[in-house]
C-alpha cells in the first residue's frame, strides 16, 4: 500500500496524486529545528497549518479516500503509526519548497528504512513557475533581477506583445510610489470561519485575522476582493505608509500563495486579464514572477553559504522592542509597524523594507537574528523568501551577491511615504539636535562607515554630501542611541 504526505505548504488539490488511496497530514507540535536554533513560530501561522490540513483531510475523505489528520511531536512518529494502522509499505511526498524541512526529510527516509518502510520525493512542479533545474541550465549564476524578470515575462507570454512588452515599457515606476494624503482606510473583508478553523482556534486558544483563509475557497474569494476593490489603485499607493491603515491596497494574497491555496500562475493570469491600469498590472506581476520567482532560485544557489555570511559583521542584539509589544520603540514609524507585526503577524513589502530592515542596516543589528524574527513573526514567512530577502537584499550579509544599491535612506523618505513623523516625538528634519530623527544620523553614520560601498555602486554623489555633515557630532548622537535601545 502506498500513502501520499500532504505538507503544509500543498493545500491545493494539484498537489494531490488521485491514483492513490492513503493520505496522511501531519501537523508538527514540537520543536523546529533550523539551523543552529529552534524555531518559535507565531500561533497564527500553527493554526493556518492546522486548519489547512484538516480542511484537505476532511475534503478527501468525503471522496471516499483513507485520509488521516494527526497531530504529532515529529513527522516520523506520525508516519510510524500511520503505516501500521494502514498497512502502508511505502510513502511519496511532493518535494517540500523549504530547504531544512527537505533535509529533515531525508533523514527521516533513512530512519524508515530502518523499519522496512519506504519514502519517495516527487518533483514540485506547482510552487513556482520555473524548476530549479530548468533554472540552472538557463543561467551559471543568478543574474541582476531585472533581467530575471524579462526572462520571465517573455517565457511565460505575459503582458507581451510579441517580443515586446505591451505598451512599450517593462515598469512602469514613474506612475507608482504615490502618497496620498486624503486617503482613507479602505479594506472591508473578512471571512465565516470554517469548522476547521474554529477546530483550531480552539487547539491553540487564539484567534486568526478574518481576512486570512484556510482553505482554497477562502483565497479565492479574496483574490476576487482584491481584484474588485483594490487592484486598481494598488500601483499608486504600493510605497505608502499610514498609521490607521495596515493594508492600504496591498492583495494579502502572499500567506495563501506560499501555503499552496492558489497558484502564483492563476493569480498572475487573474491581474493580466483584468481591466486595471497597467502600471498596477506590471507592478504586481513584477512581485510574483519576478520577485518572488528570483528569490527561490537565489536562495537555492546560495542556501550552503548564505547562513554563514555577515559582510558588514553587523553584531548588535535586537532590542527588546522587537519581541515584546509591551515595550514598543518612541519612533512612531518603528512603534506602528512592530505592534502590527505582533499583533497581526503581517505588515506590507515597504514597511518590511524602509521602516524595518533600513532601521535594522543602520542601527548593525546581527541580520541572521533579524532573519530568525521574521521567520517566527510573519504568516507569510518561509525559508526561501524570508531568508534572500532579510540576509541579501536588506541586510547584504550575502556580500551583495542579490542587490544591487543600499537600500537605506533618512527620514525625509519616511515622512514622503508615510504619516508617521506627524505626531512623532522626533524631528524629521534635524540631524543634530536630541530631537533629532534617529534614521537620519544613523544614516550618515552608515555611509560614514561604507563610503567604498557607496562608491562601488556608482553613489559617489552620496558621499560627496558627506563634506556638509559633522561626522562627529553625527557619531556621537549614534553612541547614545545604540546605547539607550541595546
Amino acid at each position: 500500500m502506498i500513502a501520499q504526505i500532504i505538507l503544509y505548504n500543498q493545500l491545493r488539490s494539484d498537489y494531490i496524486y488521485t491514483k492513490y488511496t492513503h493520505f496522511i497530514y501531519i501537523h508538527h507540535t514540537w520543536k523546529i529545528k533550523f539551523q543552529w536554533e529552534n524555531l518559535n513560530l507565531n500561533t497564527k501561522s500553527k493554526i493556518i497549518d492546522y486548519a489547512g490540513g484538516k480542511h484537505m483531510i476532511n475534503t478527501l475523505q468525503s471522496k471516499w479516500k483513507t485520509a488521516e489528520f494527526m497531530c504529532e511531536k515529529t513527522f516520523f512518529s506520525g508516519l510510524k503509526k500511520f503505516a501500521e494502522n494502514h498497512d502502508v509499505k511505502k510513502f511519496v511526498l511532493v518535494k517540500p519548497v523549504e530547504n531544512y524541512v527537505y533535509e529533515n526529510f531525508l533523514k527521516i527516509g533513512k530512519r524508515l528504512e530502518n523499519i522496512w518502510l519506504e519514502l519517495e520525493i516527487l518533483p514540485d512542479t506547482q510552487s513556482f513557475f520555473l524548476s530549479h533545474e530548468d533554472f540552472k541550465e538557463q543561467y551559471k549564476k543568478p543574474p541582476i533581477m531585472e533581467y530575471f524578470y524579462r526572462f520571465m515575462r517573455k517565457k511565460e507570454d505575459i503582458l507581451m506583445d510579441g517580443k515586446d512588452p505591451e505598451w512599450g515599457q517593462w515598469n512602469y515606476d514613474k506612475e507608482n510610489r504615490k502618497f496620498d494624503r486624503k486617503h482613507e482606510k479602505s479594506w472591508d473583508f473578512s471571512l465565516e470561519k470554517s469548522d476547521e478553523l474554529k477546530e483550531a482556534e480552539k487547539y491553540y486558544k487564539h484567534q486568526l485575522n478574518s481576512f486570512q483563509p484556510t482553505c482554497r475557497d477562502e483565497a479565492l474569494q479574496l483574490l476576487e476582493y482584491f481584484l474588485e476593490h483594490h487592484l486598481d489603485d494598488f500601483g499608486r499607493l504600493e510605497d505608502a505608509m499610514y498609521k490607521d491603515d495596515n493594508y492600504v491596497h496591498h492583495s494579502l494574497l502572499s500567506t495563501a500563495i506560499n501555503y499552496g491555496m492558489l497558484s502564483p500562475r492563476e493569480v498572475v493570469r487573474a491581474v493580466e486579464e483584468s481591466d486595471t491600469a497597467m502600471n498596477n498590472k506590471e507592478w504586481f506581476i513584477r512581485q510574483i514572477l519576478g520577485w518572488r520567482e528570483y528569490m527561490y532560485h537565489f536562495f537555492m544557489f546560495y542556501k550552503d553559504s548564505i547562513y554563514e555570511d555577515n559582510y558588514l559583521k553587523h553584531t548588535r542584539e535586537l532590542p527588546d522592542y522587537f519581541w515584546s509589544n509591551a515595550e514598543v520603540s518612541d519612533m512612531n514609524c518603528l512603534s506602528n509597524t512592530l505592534k502590527q507585526v505582533q499583533s497581526e503577524n503581517f505588515s506590507h513589502h515597504i514597511q518590511r523594507l524602509m521602516i524595518i530592515w533600513n532601521f535594522s542596516l543602520l542601527a548593525g543589528l546581527n541580520p541572521h537574528e533579524l532573519n530568525k524574527w521574521f521567520f517566527e513573526y510573519y504568516t507569510d514567512a518561509f525559508e526561501w523568501v524570508v531568508t534572500p530577502n532579510v540576509l541579501g537584499m536588506s541586510q547584504y550579509a550575502d556580500g551583495w551577491k542579490l542587490a544591487t544599491k543600499p537600500y537605506v535612506a533618512s527620514a525625509n523618505y519616511i515622512n514622503k511615504m508615510s504619516d508617521y513623523c506627524k505626531g512623532c516625538k522626533y524631528n524629521h528634519k534635524e540631524k543634530y539636535t536630541d530631537d533629532a530623527c534617529p534614521y537620519n544620523y544613523l544614516y550618515w553614520n552608515f555611509v560614514y562607515e561604507n563610503k567604498e560601498t557607496f562608491e562601488k555602486w556608482r553613489q559617489q554623489f552620496v558621499v560627496n554630501n558627506l563634506k556638509k555633515i559633522d561626522i562627529e557630532k553625527i557619531k556621537e548622537l549614534k553612541e547614545k542611541f545604540i546605547k539607550k535601545h541595546s
